[in-house]
């Protein structure tokens, strides 16, 4: 039992020191693991540590170096110099720094400050320099404008100035002519005064054509110096002794005179327009089988075909225009002295003989004639004057129209006056040719110029009424260059 108890005992005991040794192994492999584990720990951490001091080493060496290369040094300098240049250079260079700290920032920060401030003023300086410029172009353009202004001011005053010049040349010019239009009309004047001196003394001398019983009217009126009257009592006269001849052609019309002595006195004594100027040729032989005349003349200048003469007995050099045997219109010419002529018209108790003298009062030796032509005509009854339509023949068959008789005009055609109470609406201004026909006749009486009528112009011109018709306007022969003169 006792050793039942012992063992027991002895068990428990072991027991016990086996849990007590159990225990102190387990406590004394925790520690040595425990600490096992830390020191590993410890040396990861180290290691870890060792590693970052070498990474933070080697960036702040990169950084070092970055910053040596922002500060501009080599990497072989030393901190130590580069604080003495750093410091020498703030020193020398960047007095402004003293008394604050000097740094590279600050540094910077006092070059920037600096820059931007030099910038500002560089600004300031650019936006003055481009206002200067600004209002230099102002000023330029302002002053090319004005000399542009000034140069076509001048322009305009040189324009001004030679209208104005040429206006003074217009006006002198005018003025002159003025002056000449004065002298003109002052030496006019003093001609016509001159010429009605000397018309009042010829008017003067009709005192002696007087009849004893007016002859103490009119020494009245030339002491009163009264033209009208004068001349009232030398038409009023006039008029009596004209009136007194045709009293008297009348009777020796009537008395039939058989006396060849007494024919020639009264033929000389008839007015010298009824008569021809003369024979321009003869007629050399007639040919009864073609109606045709060959005409010698003193020279065939001035001729063309179409030219109509008229034919006269030999006997009389100049023969009255009614007594004209034919009429022949020139067709060639055939030398310098000689034409051939068709026979237009001859009376067939009285024909055209060899030996017959021939006359144009339109021609005379290639002399350009002379027509006026007055009055109204309406030839083809339309109720309007002919007066151009004619005026465009005598023209175009060579004649020269002129607005007032001379001594050397040709012939006066008197076309008459325009039927009673229709002057202007027949022929608008007919008061003033009026006026010119009157004078124009006149004038033909004092000169002796033959005056013709409408008939007599267009016998001359081989033309007759019909061809005035409507649908018959006469026009030009084939070969007709002009009128002869006369």
């Amino acid at each position: 039992m006792a050793g039942s108890r012992t063992t027991q005992t002895a068990l428990t005991i072991a027991l016990s020191i086996f849990v007590m040794l159990a225990f102190a192994l387990g406590v004394t492999t925790y520690l040595y693991f425990d600490k096992s584990e830390k020191a590993e720990l410890a040396r990861s951490q180290a290691a870890s540590d060792a590693s970052r001091s070498e990474t933070e080493a080697r960036e702040t060496l990169d950084e070092m170096n970055r910053m040596r290369a922002i500060i501009g040094v080599a990497e072989d300098v030393k901190v130590e110099d580069i604080e003495l240049q750093f410091n020498t250079l703030v020193q020398n260079d960047f007095q402004g720094l003293k008394g604050t700290t000097a740094t590279f920032l600050e540094l910077l920060k006092s070059v920037r400050d600096t820059l931007r401030d030099n910038n500002a003023q560089v600004k300031t300086v650019e936006e003055e320099k481009k206002a200067l410029a600004a209002q230099k172009d102002a000023e330029v353009a302002s002053a090319e404008k004005a000399k542009q202004e000034a140069i076509a001011a001048e322009q305009q005053a040189a324009a001004q100035r030679d209208k104005e010049k040429s206006d003074f040349d217009d006006r002198w010019k005018a003025h002159e002519a003025e002056q000449q239009k004065v002298m003109d009309a002052r030496r006019t004047a003093e001609e016509r005064a001159r010429e009605m001196e000397g018309i009042k003394a010829e008017i003067e001398k009709g005192l002696d054509y007087m009849p004893p019983n007016r002859q103490a009217e009119y020494r009245a009126a030339i002491e009163a110096k009264d033209l009208i009257k004068q001349l009232d009592l030398l038409r009023f006269e006039l008029r009596g002794r004209a009136k007194e001849i045709d009293n008297l052609n009348a009777i020796l019309s009537r008395l039939r005179v058989a006396d060849p002595e007494l024919q020639k006195l009264i033929a000389d004594a008839r007015p010298e327009n009824d008569r021809i100027d003369g024979f321009k040729g003869h007629v050399v032989s007639v040919d009864p089988r073609t109606s045709t005349a060959l005409v010698s003349c003193r020279t065939t200048a001035g001729l063309r075909s179409g030219l109509v003469l008229h034919v006269f007995p030999p006997n009389d050099p100049k023969p009255e225009f009614g007594t004209r045997k034919g009429v022949l219109e020139i067709s060639d010419i055939e030398g310098p002295t000689l034409v051939r002529a068709v026979v237009r018209r001859e009376d067939q108790r009285n024909p055209i003989l060899s030996g017959d003298g021939v006359s144009s009062s339109l021609w005379s030796g290639g002399v350009e004639p002379k027509i006026v032509i007055v009055g109204f005509t309406d030839v083809d009854s339309d109720g309007q004057s002919d007066l151009a339509s004619l005026s465009t023949i005598v023209e175009r068959a060579g004649g020269k129209l002129v607005d007032a008789v001379a001594p050397n005009t040709a012939l006066v055609v008197d076309l008459g006056q325009p039927p009673s109470g229709q002057d202007n609406r027949v022929m608008p201004g007919w008061a003033a040719e009026d006026k010119r026909r009157t004078r124009n006749l006149d004038a033909a009486r004092t000169y002796n110029i033959r005056v013709t009528g409408i008939d007599g112009l267009l016998d001359m011109l081989g033309l007759d009424a019909e061809s005035f018709r409507p649908g018959r306007l006469p026009k030009a022969r084939a070969g007709v260059g002009r009128l002869p003169g006369r």
